[in-house]
């Protein structure tokens, strides 16, 4: 669902884009900390920390290795590198890094508990692990393309988005609490994501990319076509078809590793 990198960017690389900025703040990037970014898909959070840093060694690893390709190929200074890899066997030595970030990936990883502890793993006692992950409703993208398609086919909400882990308020932090995290902190991040138009909406739901492209590719021309209706209809509510914005809304945490006593 995605491993296409053109479809990925034209459907959800834009709006991490402008979130990452938002979450390496919280995170609180410090320049001259090493940094590694688990998850990194084609690269918007370490192009943040990138811009806020200018000594900081980089590091990104993603299981999809045309993402890492894509990466590699996008970023050309040497402090920054990219490794394939799973998020659940981060291959680093314990304590390998200063900062260690996780944006929009823990709720599509199934032991996202071992993601959590392998990011404390290889962060040093005293620095940092962060995380971010969308909310469940806050993300109009996608619950709008949900909740219409639920309406036309009852069935469509056994692949919604609506049961993934940790995309509500105190999911996280618990999570870290477990984990084993100390100053622990969780806010809501939030903006909007402006739209040219409604096919500027839709169109990338063709590309199956994530659940909801996966859904819609999956469906009959007359089913997209009923589907494409409907969000019309929902999103532009009788106006001209022309720019339009949704809300987003995300989570995220930020927590500290102990020092042994």
């Amino acid at each position: 669902m995605f491993a296409q990198v053109d479809a990925y960017e034209k459907m959800m690389g834009r709006w991490s884009m402008q979130l990452a900025p938002l979450f390496a703040s919280f995170a609180q990037v410090k320049d001259g900390n090493r940094v590694l970014d688990v998850g990194c898909g084609t690269g918007s959070l370490i192009q943040a920390v990138a811009d806020m840093t200018r000594k900081s060694e980089i590091v990104g690893i993603d299981p999809v290795k045309p993402f890492i390709e894509y990466s590699r190929a996008r970023f050309a200074e040497p402090r920054i590198r990219f490794d394939c890899g799973s998020a659940s066997e981060l291959p680093y030595p314990d304590s390998s890094f200063d900062q260690s970030l996780s944006l929009l990936v823990l709720m599509f990883i199934p032991q996202f508990g071992k993601a959590a502890s392998e990011m404390r793993r290889v962060t040093r006692p005293g620095g940092t692990v962060a995380a971010c992950t969308w909310d469940i409703k806050g993300l109009e993208l996608a619950s709008v393309f949900w909740e219409e398609a639920i309406k036309l086919d009852p069935a469509a909400e056994e692949r919604a988005e609506r049961k993934q882990p940790l995309q509500r308020e105190g999911q996280l932090a618990k999570l870290w609490r477990v984990t084993g995290l100390g100053r622990i902190n969780e806010v809501a991040l939030e903006f909007r994501m402006d739209f040219a138009s409604f096919d500027d909406y839709w169109e990338p739901f063709l590309k199956g990319v994530g659940p909801p492209g996966a859904y819609a590719a999956d469906l009959t021309p007359e089913g997209r076509e009923s589907l494409r209706r409907a969000l019309q209809a929902r999103l532009l509510a009788g106006r001209p078809d022309g720019p339009f914005s949704l809300p987003a809304k995300a989570w995220a945490v930020r927590g500290t590793v102990p020092k042994p006593r």
